[in-house]
């Protein structure tokens, strides 16, 4: 090969080698630049994680805590040294309705549902949990878990309910003190017979003391003039009558005095901040003690129909459902104007135990129907009703005991009210 031509080409493979390094250097520049980007939207991905007020967690496909953001940490009380390595499985309190060691139910976009975590401390928190799987070519990889600490929430649920409880009493007060004063006006006016009685026999006894006081000394004049006065003072008094009466008026009182306990026994029940934990419980004995709390309320306007079902205890917040059970009857009785029937059903299903409160009341028209549940939403008048009473009964039945709550109304027709709650 001539010189020239070597020449040329090894010009021509410079020329190529530079163009080469040029693209190089610019896929560089490239990649340098990609590479930046994607520690950028690494660190606002990070940033935007830790900003989260729900607590995220990533698991791997056997459970073990890969990472987790600062609301967790902060949440639980862990560091993140702490946390890292750990099984899923040991953030769940024991008593959670979720099992945080099934990876296999976590992995299906799992709904969300009230769950329990556990903190460093050994503390239940309730939260609002969710999970999905995360899957590369068809096999899982690993599994999210998102979760909203709900403790602030339940304690403002808490207070809320707390104070329509309070005012569902405010509402019903002067009935409740007619309650009790009715009693307490016939116990008093009898502690006064009784005590115009108590003269009347003291006077008796004394007769009979001076009788005895002759008899001792062998006076027989005396004796006989005495025993003339205590005849006399048996007859002016009528024993007879005045005994019998006597067991009548003490009857009566403690009848009145029981009547008032119960009242003020069902009003400190009623008014007593709820637990937390639900309690095995007697659903007709507490609508029992509801209808004396409201019977003033209804016993004018309405007669009520009880018919008692043979049902079984079921778990529950029974002082929440007594709420329910309030705003029910009281809101049958003002569906009436007088006159009305409210009648109230317990029985059982295979898997609930039921409660009907129905009226012949005026009913509602379908528009009403579909808003009823809704915060705030009332018919009555300004000063009546604060339009919490059904809202909060559908989220103590549906809610919190995983129940139901169905009203079938027509107008003029009356309302039927059902309540279902899980025997389990």
């Amino acid at each position: 090969m001539e010189e020239s031509a070597l020449a040329k080409r090894l010009a021509q493979a410079e020329e190529k080698i530079q163009r080469l390094q040029r693209e190089v250097e610019d896929k560089s520049h490239l990649l340098s630049a990609a590479n930046q980007q994607v520690e950028k939207t690494r660190d606002d991905f990070e940033n935007v994680i830790n900003s989260m007020l729900s607590s995220l967690v990533v698991a791997d496909a056997q459970g073990i805590i890969q990472s987790a953001n600062e609301t967790t940490l902060d949440m639980l009380g862990y560091d993140r040294t702490e946390l890292l390595g750990q099984p899923l499985s040991s953030l769940g309190a024991p008593d959670s309705s979720i099992d945080l060691g099934a990876i296999a139910n976590l992995t299906n976009a799992a709904p969300r549902n009230e769950a329990k975590y556990r903190t460093k401390a050994g503390d239940s928190i309730p939260v609002l949990f969710s999970s999905s799987g995360l899957y590369a070519e068809g096999q899982l990889t690993g599994v999210v878990c998102v979760a909203l600490d709900l403790s602030t929430y339940k304690l403002l649920e808490s207070q809320l309910l707390q104070s329509e409880k309070m005012a569902s009493i405010g509402q019903l007060a002067a009935g409740v003190a007619h309650e009790i004063n009715n009693p307490m006006g016939f116990i008093y006016s009898n502690l006064g017979t009784l005590a115009e009685y108590m003269e009347d026999i003291t006077g008796l006894f004394t007769a009979y003391g001076a009788l005895e006081e002759a008899v001792e000394k062998g006076d027989l004049t005396t004796a006989n003039e005495r025993l003339t006065a205590v005849t006399g003072e048996k007859e002016r008094i009528d024993l007879s009558y005045l005994l019998d009466d006597i067991g009548d008026l003490v009857q009566e009182s403690r009848e009145g005095a029981d009547r008032v306990r119960k009242i003020v026994l069902n009003l400190k029940e009623f008014s007593h901040v709820g637990r937390e934990e639900k309690m095995p419980a007697d659903i007709n004995a507490g609508i029992e003690s509801t209808l004396n709390i409201v019977w003033n309320e209804l016993k004018y306007k309405a007669t009520i129909d009880k018919q008692y079902g043979q049902i079984v205890q079921v778990s529950c917040f029974m002082q929440e459902l007594n709420q329910v059970f309030m705003n029910l009857l009281v809101n049958a009785g003002h569906a009436i104007e007088e006159g009305g029937l409210i009648r109230i059903r317990t029985y059982e299903e295979e898997s609930h135990v039921c409660v009907e409160i129905a009226d012949n009341g005026h009913g509602m028209p379908p528009e009403v129907q579909k808003r009823i549940f809704e915060p705030f939403f009332t018919t009555k008048k300004v000063g009546e009703g604060t339009g919490l009473g059904l809202s909060m009964a559908y989220q103590i039945i549906v809610e919190k005991h995983g129940g139901q709550l169905l009203v079938n109304s027509e107008p003029d027709q009356g309302t039927t009210f059902t309540i279902k709650i899980p025997k389990d």
